[in-house]
């Protein structure tokens, strides 16, 4: 599958799903499923918080690790794949473990690379 700068999450998961079916553990999500969550491991002055809207865009059934993007008011966005772990960890260094990318697409293929190499290979 080609990942495009136009496809949105959603989009990308039907077209994972289709191709790959159930072995495609990532689902596509309410926008503010998860963000209570994130704020709660991360704290409400963690720059990628701070002063953004925040929304969840995906989920790996598998593991918890979740694909949230952040916006400034002048439309800059940060993509990441945080490792939720559902409980308050943030004063361990480290965690929530993530994973920083450049664009919506960046993250999209990461996904569909890693999904790949983990289950087809």
């Amino acid at each position: 599958m080609n990942v495009t700068d136009e496809m949105t999450t959603a989009e990308f998961a039907r077209l994972m799903e289709e191709e790959y079916g159930d072995e495609f553990d990532w689902w596509a999500v309410e926008p503010d499923m998860f963000v209570r969550e994130l704020i709660t491991e991360l704290g409400e002055d963690d720059e990628f918080i701070r002063g953004r809207k925040v929304y969840n865009a995906l989920k790996c059934e598998s593991c918890d690790d979740m694909l949230f993007c952040s916006a400034d008011s002048a439309g800059g966005e940060l993509w990441r794949i945080y490792h939720l772990t559902f409980s308050h960890c943030r004063e361990k260094e480290g965690w929530p473990r993530r994973k920083d990318f450049a664009d919506r697409r960046s993250a999209l293929e990461y996904i569909m690379n890693t999904f790949i190499e983990d289950h087809l290979s």
